[in-house]
């Protein structure tokens, strides 16, 4: 077992102590929005090279081994995987993820551009998917896929104003048309968008109050406007999200274990202050409706001690699972994987920390914990 420290992500939306309490350590009064855990380029991890029994165990986040590590990618390789902890304070941006063609396609195109991969506008770092997992670790609110139109007709109506503008739109239509009417109609849709402000500040509905919320922040924002098209889902512990290619999302609040491909391809529509591509989102977005964006575990086995659930990740580059023990557990690596203890604590993993094990290595543990694996498929 090699106990691997993070690369911490102070994004201005991050929770300020909701990782470090995780952590056991004191916040330092910057925001915690995410801990990197893999070989990405954006924030490559280090492995420990002393004995994990005579480390100090208090920052699982930062290298306190005076030098005593190396890089993650010396031992394990390029990882197709990243693993993180993430908390969210304030809304993310609403986004989607390329599918493979597409960031093949676009990283090609920007690299003939010669847009440089450090450039706040390029949207295209590397030529590789980007599907994730969100896993809750307590309540956690999304907006994930697309309603049902039906039930978004009836849904806008019931708003009224300016909802209902867009209710009759998405009736005579469908969602791609809809979707390009709010995001295209430039001046022409602001009032619109402002009376569907004023209709949701006298509706008492999640979806509605978000809007509000929102506008506060991103008063001219069309995508203010749709999210009233995306299911408003609120996690509890163990509850997940997959995101696969096009699926338009924002996360609200909330903490969660959130595990991907390794890639930072990240198509943007707005609610950020970071680089919007209208074009490129429509071109990436799916507009096929999500009745169910909630993923949950399914068993796979009963082990000495625990037992064991997998997250259906179809097309993911890498498999999740999720292993409770209590007493004395001896897992296998099946694959190359990353080991995450998120709730509990054992003899020699502690909360909050993570190992990296090879294909074939075993790892005998004890104690009472909720350990999150991410292993290629």
């Amino acid at each position: 077992m090699r106990l691997v420290r993070g690369v911490v992500q102070h994004y201005a939306w991050g929770h300020a102590s909701a990782i470090p309490k995780l952590l056991g350590i004191e916040p330092d009064g910057r925001p915690w929005a995410e801990l990197w855990f893999g070989t990405h380029l954006g924030g490559p991890s280090r492995i420990l090279e002393i004995d994990e029994s005579v480390i100090e165990r208090t920052h699982s986040a930062v290298d306190e081994t005076n030098g005593l590590s190396s890089p993650l990618v010396s031992v394990a390789g390029e990882l197709p995987f990243l693993v993180k902890f993430l908390a969210a304070a304030e809304p993310l941006s609403l986004q989607a993820h390329p599918s493979l063609a597409q960031a093949q396609a676009g990283y090609a195109r920007e690299n003939r551009l010669a847009v440089p991969v450090s450039n706040s506008r390029r949207i295209y770092r590397d030529p590789f998917a980007k599907p994730e997992l969100i896993c809750a670790l307590g309540k956690f609110e999304a907006l994930c896929g697309f309603r049902d139109p039906t039930e978004t007709v009836d849904f806008l109506h019931d708003i009224g104003g300016g909802a209902s503008t867009i209710a009759t739109l998405l009736a005579d239509h469908d969602l791609a048309h809809t979707i390009q009417f709010i995001f295209t109609g430039g001046e022409e849709f602001q009032p619109v968008l402002h009376d569907v402000i004023a209709a949701c500040a006298q509706h008492d509905s999640a979806s509605a109050r978000w809007v509000v919320k929102l506008a506060r922040a991103y008063p001219d924002d069309p995508a203010v406007a749709a999210t009233l098209l995306l299911n408003h889902v609120v996690l509890q512990p163990g509850e997940a999200l997959y995101l696969g290619p096009g699926n338009l999302h924002a996360y609200l609040s909330g903490m969660g274990v959130e595990v991907m491909g390794s890639s930072d391809n990240v198509v943007r529509c707005g609610l950020t202050n970071k680089h919007v591509d209208v074009n490129e989102l429509l071109a990436t977005v799916d507009p096929k409706p999500l009745a169910d964006p909630v993923v949950r575990a399914e068993p796979v086995a009963r082990t000495s001690a625990g037992r064991l659930w997998r997250y259906p990740t179809p097309g993911a580059p890498f498999e999740f699972f999720v292993h409770q023990i209590d007493g004395t557990e001896t897992i296998r690596a099946r694959a190359r994987e990353l080991t995450m203890c998120g709730v509990g604590t054992t003899d020699r993993l502690q909360r909050g920390e993570v190992c990296f094990l090879q294909k074939g290595e075993e790892l005998t543990l004890n104690g009472q914990a909720t350990l999150f694996r991410t292993t290629e498929p």
